[in-house]
């Protein structure tokens, strides 16, 4: 019986010594965020690739999208011996774009983003349907452009159809609830 016992333990501990083997990891790599395997450069012009959770998730709110995936210090020190004044960046979707003007030392100085048909805010949609009853929404685009993380300027262009009449809208949607701008 003893011999039954130490046979087995030996194999055990046999078997548990060569299971524990060294891994050696590999070097790791600090880049521009969560973003970075979708960097593309073009001379001077950085772009990114956005990968979003869920459908629309970018269009939503594409600033605070940017500075919840992108660090711009990280981006800053990596290109930091090519001796860059201020620092473009782009952030590309499916359904448009947000450039990104950055100082050298990492402020954001202005936006400008676009979209195309995209899915509207809920008191544009209202808006829209309260002002053009019977007609139908056939495609749509957002403008904005601001200072820093404020919007100075936003505007929807919408084109509207009902048989074989056209219209577009453009609507603020900071003044919603009040009179749009309507082109036959």
């Amino acid at each position: 019986m003893k011999t039954l016992i130490f046979s087995l333990l030996l194999i055990a501990v046999t078997s548990f010594g060569h299971a524990q083997e060294v891994t050696q990891l590999e070097e790791a790599k600090v880049g521009f965020g969560s973003l970075d395997s979708k960097i593309t450069r073009d001379g001077d012009s950085f772009s990114y690739d956005v990968e979003e959770a869920y459908a629309g998730e970018f269009s939503k709110d594409a600033i605070a999208f940017m500075q919840a995936n992108f660090d711009i210090q990280d981006f800053i020190n990596a290109t930091a011996g090519e001796g860059y004044t201020s620092y473009i960046v782009t952030f590309k979707s499916g359904d448009g774009f947000l450039s990104a003007d950055f100082d050298k030392e990492g402020n954001l100085v202005k936006t400008y983003q676009k979209f195309q048909d995209i899915a509207l805010p809920l008191d544009v949609r209202r808006e829209v349907y309260m002002a053009n009853k019977g007609w139908t929404m056939t495609s749509n685009k957002y403008i904005a452009s601001g200072k820093g993380d404020i919007l100075d300027k936003e505007v929807y262009k919408i084109k509207l159809e009902n048989g074989n009449q056209k219209r577009t809208m453009k609507l603020d949607p900071r003044a919603t609830g009040s009179s749009v701008a309507l082109n036959n």
